[in-house]
């Protein structure tokens, strides 16, 4: 998926204008980036668009936040304080995220989540 295509799914699914929807899409990336752990954010990066590769953080231990730190760090970096808003937008996000990556990196990165976060991308949870 490219970029523009990226950015309008979003704005499209979470209601926002362009400024709100690449500022979405910044906050969502970098906290999931840091949630995950070893080289999943690398390989998450790699199957982005290069403007959104560099917004995924990299911290090879990963955090253990349970979707509601997820949520409320995005929000943080979102600058949005309204929980519902910041739920709708990570979702628009996430959903938007799982339709652009290939099904065997999609796979690596809901395995490495709980159950709260992999529901906020819309797909089945993965099974071990």
């Amino acid at each position: 998926m490219e970029y523009d295509q990226l950015i309008a799914t979003v704005r499209q699914r979470a209601g926002l204008g362009d400024e709100e929807a690449v500022r979405s899409v910044h906050a969502v990336l970098s906290v999931l980036g840091e949630r995950l752990a070893g080289r999943e954010a690398d390989h998450l990066a790699a199957q982005l668009p290069q403007r959104l590769d560099l917004y995924v953080t990299r911290n090879p231990e990963g955090r253990g936040w349970d979707v509601g730190d997820f949520l409320r760090i995005v929000g943080e970096r979102e600058r949005c304080a309204d929980a519902d808003l910041v739920r709708q937008h990570a979702q628009a996000v996430l959903r938007t995220l799982a339709e652009a990556l290939d099904d065997d990196e999609r796979a690596d990165l809901l395995a490495q989540l709980p159950a709260g976060i992999v529901d906020l991308f819309g797909v089945p949870t993965p099974r071990s």
